[in-house]
Order: C-alpha cells, then structure tokens, then sequence
C-alpha cells in the first residue's frame, strides 16, 4: 500500500471499525497525549454508547500491519478487552492502546501502522472564534458499518457546519454539522480540512493548509414516519423499527476541547505506574 502523505490521506489511517459483543458498529479513532513535550500516550477514542456503556465492552477492529514505514496489506484481526474510561458528563470514553500493541509487537513481530490525531489539532474557544459559521467539515468512519474491506480503510462524509464552532449548540461543548449521518458513524472525529488554501476573518491564504479537530459525531435529529422530530445518539446498528426514523443529514458533535479533560486522569494513571 502507499504511503500516506496528505492530510487526508493520513486521516484514513487514523480511525478503526469497531465491532461491539452485540455485533452493533461504531467508529473509533487514535489520539496522542503530551507530556512534559517528551512522553507520549496513545488512546483509542469513541463515544460510550459504542461501547454499550461498559467499561469492560470487548471489541473487534482490524488494524494495519507496518512494513518499514508504511502500511501493509496485511490485515490484523483483533479482538480487544481493555479497560475503557468514560467521561463523567459526555458521551465520551477511551482505551490504553500500548499495551495492546507491545502485545502484537510480541507475539505476531508485527508493527502497527497507524497515523495520530494530536493535541495540537484542538483548538481553543478563542482560536475558534477566528472561523466562520459556515466551515467545510469532513468525517472519516463507518457509515452503516460500510467500509473498504480489502484496505482495512474507512469512508469519508463531507459537509458543513450548522452552528458556529464557537458557540455551544443548545448544550455545553456541543456543536451541530450538516452531514450524512448514519449508524455506524458514532464516534467519528470530524475535521475542518483544507488542504491547499483557506479564508478566515483575516483574509485568504493561497497554498496554506489548515486542519481543525472539532468533535466527536455523537447523535442527530431524526424524523419518524409521522414528522415528528426525535433526537437520539447516533445508533450503531440499523434496526427494524415501527417509528421508521429518516435520517435528516444533521449530526451533533462533542466539541473536542472536551478530549482534553481526559487528560488529568491518564496523568495520575501513568504516575501511578
């Protein structure tokens, strides 16, 4: 396989497939802690309903083997128990994935190959306040569980936002997109993206790139076959339903800032150690 050099080829090799024990989907994506600019943590991220809401949920995912550096054809199939800790106001939860690749490391003397979200691709409220209402916003990960199974690779959804991404959305740290959002894409982190040039308050900037981690996919509106309006979190699995929802291309996001309070926890965890 290539070598990922854009951005958003790089964003491919950054989310997974996540299958929980009732066989529902969901996204999950790889993220990167800093400390002390030297010691780096690496996670896997995904909203708590993805995981059933348990802390013990075993998941399946297939990961990207690492040939020198870049990506193998070969598939690993994995099936994974971790300990998943779950924020105490969002829909949000995360994994230790070290441990789990020191294992593959081990025991298949195989590399992972795989591309992190960073710190620095949060920005803070008053950074955000430099953007627009209206951004072009792109979403990597598993609508109704589809995805490029010979590749191992996930899908891309592009839209807009619906809100300002400055503003909270009727709650806190909430932010709404106009995207396809379907089962499956539950914890897809969604990205501001331009690769080859932007504007913003300040003006244009010709051949600059800019890329903007805004949130988490997490739940949407939806209308039942009466055109009632109904807001749920965002399913993991298609079902038979007598209310006939009909997605209406709305999806609402965590704001990403809130990845950060995780943060204090794996502090005291890793000084623990």
């Amino acid at each position: 396989m290539f070598k990922p050099q854009t951005t958003s080829e790089q964003m491919l090799f950054s989310t997974v497939r996540l299958v929980a024990s009732n066989g529902s989907t969901g996204t999950g994506f790889f993220f990167q802690y800093s400390f002390d600019g030297n010691k780096h943590v690496p996670v896997l991220i995904t909203n708590k309903h993805v995981v059933l809401g348990n802390q013990k949920e075993i998941v399946s995912f297939f990961l990207h083997a690492k040939n020198d550096d870049v990506p193998d054809d070969e598939k690993l199939d994995i099936k994974f128990a971790p300990e998943w800790y779950f924020h105490p106001a969002q829909d949000l939860c995360f994994c230790f994935v070290a441990p789990l690749f020191q294992q593959i490391k081990t025991q298949k003397q195989k590399d992972v190959f795989c591309i992190y979200v960073t710190e620095d691709l949060i920005w803070s409220n008053s950074r955000l306040e430099e953007l627009s209402a209206i951004e072009d916003v792109v979403m990597a990960g598993y609508p109704n569980g589809l995805w490029d199974q010979k590749n191992n690779l996930p899908l891309f959804r592009k839209g807009i936002t619906s809100s300002h991404p400055a503003i909270d959305f009727n709650r806190s740290n909430v932010g709404a997109v106009d995207m396809a959002c379907f089962p499956g894409s539950s914890g897809s982190p969604i990205f501001i993206l331009n690769e080859n040039s932007f504007t913003d308050k300040k003006g244009t900037h010709l051949g600059e790139k800019r890329v903007v981690l805004l949130g988490i996919l997490f739940e949407g509106p939806q209308l039942n076959a009466k055109g009632e309006l109904i807001v749920e979190n965002t399913p993991t699995q298609q079902k038979v339903s007598s209310n006939t929802p009909m997605m209406i291309n709305l999806g609402y996001y965590i704001k990403a800032s809130e990845i950060l309070s995780f943060k204090p926890v794996i502090k005291n965890i890793i000084e623990k150690l």
